[in-house]
């Protein structure tokens, strides 16, 4: 019975992390670390074709880049410690410009006369405290984390099996090629954003708010830019950030319970500005169409003189009411 006792769960882990350590633990010199000159390969080799040739949303394309980009994280932080991090941070600001030129997709809000916000971050029409509040909430939770990483590099606890779970189970199962189902929330559409930046001062928008009203404004060029800077900086910096890091913080818990725990809820700060699809209309704001700020009660139809506005000067038609034109969901982002 004594014997059959060491065949329990914690055993058979800690016989799988002590294999793993010999596999994935930190070698002598940090030049002659396998990890460091495979994960470089696999990383840039992925980013020089996609740059190349475009994303295709190939599944196993993504395994070998995340792969890749996880391994070289790892050796920054095994053999710099709190500096490896530093230089994984700033090796993530520099994937995340690499990727927004990736994923750029073109918008044309004068054949669409519409865009679809799912972010409040793209809610034009919404609270401008509340998105404000929002991005401090957000900003305040990111920092916690970023500072419980830091913390945790100064421990001891190197748990592999954590870290080769966190890319299956988390990263290639719940964040990487889900499109709109990632845990992680939609990558931010600069593409979009800055094509809804150009409209603006320009045109009016129009969406249907509660009570079957239609809100027909217009949003300055200055508030779309905030919008569009608290947007990148979550959506795109801040979610690479988490959801690169997510392998080596979880290889810094200890216990499995707590790992799981973590696992369900490190995707909740980059996803609290998630909201239900909202379709916002371009409204023509031609000296012809007197300019309305507020709430008209149109029993829920959307006004019949959207959109005839064209930023590049050809007339594209006019919105169906209540029909989305062309979608801003990237295909496979993430």
């Amino acid at each position: 019975m004594a014997g059959l006792s060491s065949l329990g769960p914690d055993m058979s882990l800690d016989d799988i992390n002590t294999v793993l350590t010999v596999i994935l633990g930190k070698s002598q010199e940090w030049h002659t670390d396998w990890k460091l000159w495979i994960g470089l390969i696999l990383w840039l080799g992925v980013i020089s074709k996609w740059v190349r040739h475009g994303y295709e949303g190939i599944y196993w394309l993504k395994a070998t880049y995340t792969i890749g980009y996880d391994l070289t994280i790892l050796h920054l932080v095994q053999h710099f410690g709190k500096t490896g991090l530093h230089m994984s941070f700033a090796t993530l600001l520099f994937q995340t410009i690499v990727s927004t030129y990736v994923f750029w997709k073109p918008r044309d809000l004068a054949k669409s006369k519409s865009f679809t916000a799912s972010s409040l971050y793209e809610d034009i029409g919404g609270s401008v405290l509340q998105v404000h509040f929002l991005f401090v909430g957000q900003l305040s939770l990111l920092l916690m984390y970023f500072c419980a990483l830091f913390r945790a590099a100064d421990t001891e606890t190197r748990n592999y099996v954590h870290w080769v779970v966190a890319y299956f189970a988390v990263q290639m199962s719940s964040f990487f090629n889900r499109g709109s189902d990632s845990q992680l929330g939609q990558v931010w559409d600069g593409a979009l954003w800055q094509e809804v930046m150009n409209s603006a001062d320009k045109v009016n928008f129009s969406c249907t708010v509660f009570g079957g009203k239609v809100k027909t404004f217009r949003v300055s060029r200055g508030h779309m830019i905030s919008r569009g800077l608290m947007g990148f900086i979550v959506n795109s910096i801040f979610r690479e950030a988490l959801a690169f890091t997510v392998p080596v913080m979880l290889m810094l818990v200890s216990d499995p319970f707590e790992f799981v725990g973590s696992c369900l809820a490190l995707n909740f700060i980059v996803t609290l500005d998630d909201m239900e699809a909202k379709e916002y209309l371009v409204v023509d704001a031609s000296p012809s169409l007197p300019l309305v700020d507020g709430f008209t009660d149109v029993q829920g139809k959307l006004p019949e003189a959207a959109s005839t506005y064209s930023p590049s000067g050809c007339n594209a038609g006019t919105v169906v009411p209540g029909q989305l034109q062309d979608s801003n969901e990237p295909e496979e982002l993430v």
